[in-house]
């Protein structure tokens, strides 16, 4: 271990800082010191990250991760440290916005950092990471943030250029209690599994997206999800293939133009998100789904239904997806 090295675990240990580490889960922040670092610093827009012992990780992979890491450090400095200083040392300009609620460019970052610095009791608890060539996502909850009386769950989706973020998506809902069958919307498996199926499950969770959610062709969700293994993390919904069906019918109600289009797919080993533009009677809303595949078959779903503010109020014009 090289002497910078020694005294970046030195620091960590003695602060008990926001630390990047590595699980059989992939990549976790947590709140614990570095017990364990080797010398592998990963260097992003001029940011050292320490990498911790990947001895344990069934997912470590030399080649893998950088960006993952460098996303999940921007997230914690904005919310966990209250830095937002981050902001000019992880994005560049030109930077465009998706989220409708956040204003354009680097200068709508920095406002946005500032008020979460602002809020009394930020935290955030990442779940999941997916990396996908130079897009990386992340699953989490947002806790104590100012103007919120609940947690908020969120998918964060940033593209990559030169080593820094130049692009972000982000929708959030309120947490709910468990739903019908005592699932939360962020419990359940984290581990990226399958790397070498990526663009195979990708292309299952394109096809299952059209065939049922937009042809609403329901005679042929065998060929997706097996009957009776169905995991379901959305909140009001049970699992099973029954109450899925029943929840697009209700939403998707066939009328000739679909109402849920499937716009953007990202998909990192076992688990793919598909971003959809949805159209329902309740209002437009940016569609998370995220979903886990195992055996060629879908067995598990996550999702985030982010309403979408009228076209007035948008506070940059690039559209949510």
């Amino acid at each position: 271990m090289s002497e910078q090295n020694r005294r970046i675990c030195e620091i960590s240990h003695r602060e008990q800082a926001s630390t990047i580490a590595f699980s059989e889960s992939g990549y976790e922040m947590t709140s614990s010191p570095l017990w364990r670092c080797v010398a592998m610093p990963i260097v992003i827009a001029g940011v050292g990250l320490m990498a911790c012992d990947l001895a344990q990780s069934v997912n470590a992979q030399p080649s893998h991760g950088a960006l993952g890491a460098a996303a999940r450090a921007v997230m914690t400095s904005i919310f966990d440290r209250k830095d937002p200083s981050v902001v000019d040392r992880l994005f560049a300009e030109p930077f465009v916005q998706h989220d409708p609620n956040i204003a354009d460019g680097l200068a709508g970052l920095r406002q946005y950092a500032a008020d979460i610095a602002a809020s009394p009791r930020p935290k955030i608890t990442i779940y999941r990471t997916l990396e996908d060539g130079d897009l990386v996502l992340l699953h989490s909850k947002y806790e104590g943030l100012s103007g919120h009386f609940t947690s908020l769950v969120a998918f964060d989706l940033f593209r990559f250029k030169d080593g820094k973020i130049v692009e972000h998506w982000g929708g959030q809902e309120p947490e709910a209690p468990p739903n019908p069958s005592g699932h939360t919307q962020v419990d359940g498996p984290t581990d990226i599994a399958d790397r070498d199926k990526t663009e195979e499950n990708r292309e299952l969770v394109r096809a299952f997206k059209e065939t049922i959610t937009v042809q609403l062709d329901f005679d042929l969700i065998g060929r997706f999800i097996q009957d009776g293994n169905y995991t379901q993390h959305a909140s009001k919904v049970g699992d099973g293939v029954g109450r899925m069906k029943s929840r697009v019918a209700d939403v998707a109600k066939p009328t000739g133009i679909p109402v849920l289009n499937p716009r953007r797919y990202v998909a990192d080993g076992n688990f793919v998100l598909a971003l959809v533009e949805a159209n329902a009677e309740g209002g437009p809303t940016a569609n998370y789904d995220l979903f886990r595949v195992e055996n060629g078959k879908i067995v598990e779903h996550w999702d985030v239904l982010s309403r979408i503010p009228p076209r007035e109020q948008w506070r940059n014009s690039n559209g949510p997806y």
